[in-house]
C-alpha cells in the first residue's frame, strides 16, 4: 500500500509538471527554467544570462550556461539545461536544450535563436522543438518566438511574442529604466488570449562589485522571485527561488561563463 501511494504521488507531480509544460502560459506560469528568468519573473529585458535565450532571442549576451531547476519543490523532478550564444557577424546565434528525464515522463525543449542589432535596436526569432513522452505516447511540437528590443544608456524596452502560432501565445511588453548607477527597475505586461493577463515588476541591483541581486513580483497568480548572482572574472554563479500561491518553492541554479 505504501509503495502504491508513493507511486501515485509521483504520477500526480509529473502530471502537474506535464500540464504546465503543455499549457506553457497557463495562469501566467511559463516553463522558465533558468535562475535569472525566475528571479525576474520572465522580464528578459533585465537578463544578463545566455540561458534566457529560451524565452527571448534578443538577450544580447554571449557565453555558455548550465542550469538546474527543481519546479515547485518536487524532489522527484529536476530539469537540466545547457545554453550557449556566440556572435557570427552580423548575427548573434544562440542554441540550447532543457531536459527532464523520468522513468514515467520525458520532456525536452531544443531551440535555435538568431538575432541582429542595428544601432540601439535588436530584432530576433527563435524556433523550438518540444519532445514529450509518457509510456508509449510521444508528442513533437514546434514553437516560434519573436522579439524586438531597444536599449540605450538609461532606458530599454522590449516587445516579445512567445509561441506565436499557438492558442497559448503571449504578447509581452516590457520597459526598464536605470534608477541609479547600480540599480535598474522594470515592468512588464503580458497579454494572453485565453487566460488572465499578467503584470510583473522586477529589479536588478549590485550590492557590491561581485554580487548582483535580482527580485520580482508578478500577478495571476501572485508570485515572488529572488536571486543572488556572484561574478568572478568571466565566471558567474546564481541561485534563485520563486514562490507560488498553492505549490512549493521553485529552486534554481545557474553556472555560466561569458566570452
Amino acid at each position: 500500500m505504501r509503495r502504491k501511494a508513493v507511486k501515485q504521488s509521483i504520477y500526480l507531480r509529473l502530471l502537474i509538471f506535464t500540464l504546465l509544460c503543455r499549457c506553457s502560459f497557463l495562469s501566467c506560469i511559463t516553463t522558465e527554467n533558468s535562475a535569472s528568468a525566475n528571479a525576474l519573473s520572465g522580464i528578459t529585458i533585465l537578463s544578463v544570462s545566455p540561458a534566457d535565450f529560451s524565452l527571448s532571442p534578443v538577450i544580447g549576451k554571449s557565453g555558455i550556461c548550465f542550469s538546474w531547476h527543481q519546479p515547485f519543490g518536487v524532489k522527484d523532478i529536476s530539469v537540466y539545461g545547457l545554453h550557449s550564444a556566440f556572435p557570427i557577424k552580423p548575427l548573434l546565434i544562440a542554441t540550447g536544450i532543457d531536459y527532464l528525464a523520468h522513468p514515467d515522463y520525458r520532456w525536452q525543449d531544443e531551440y535555435l535563436a538568431l538575432s541582429a542589432s542595428f544601432s540601439a535596436f535588436s530584432i530576433g526569432a527563435t524556433q523550438h522543438l518540444l519532445y514529450e513522452k509518457i509510456e508509449d505516447q510521444v508528442w513533437f511540437t514546434w514553437k516560434s518566438d519573436f522579439a524586438i528590443a531597444y536599449k540605450e544608456k538609461n532606458f530599454a524596452g522590449e516587445i516579445r511574442c512567445n509561441d506565436i502560432s499557438s492558442s497559448n501565445k503571449a504578447l509581452t511588453l516590457s520597459a526598464a529604466v536605470t534608477a541609479a548607477e547600480n540599480t535598474t527597475i522594470a515592468s512588464a505586461y503580458s497579454f494572453l488570449p485565453e487566460e488572465k493577463d499578467c503584470y510583473a515588476l522586477a529589479s536588478s541591483f549590485a550590492v557590491a562589485k561581485p554580487i548582483l541581486i535580482q527580485c520580482s513580483w508578478q500577478s495571476a497568480p501572485a508570485r515572488f522571485g529572488l536571486g543572488l548572482k556572484v561574478l568572478t572574472g568571466n565566471w558567474n554563479l546564481m541561485y534563485a527561488v520563486r514562490t507560488h500561491t498553492e505549490l512549493g518553492l521553485t529552486h534554481l541554479v545557474d553556472l555560466g561563463y561569458a566570452w
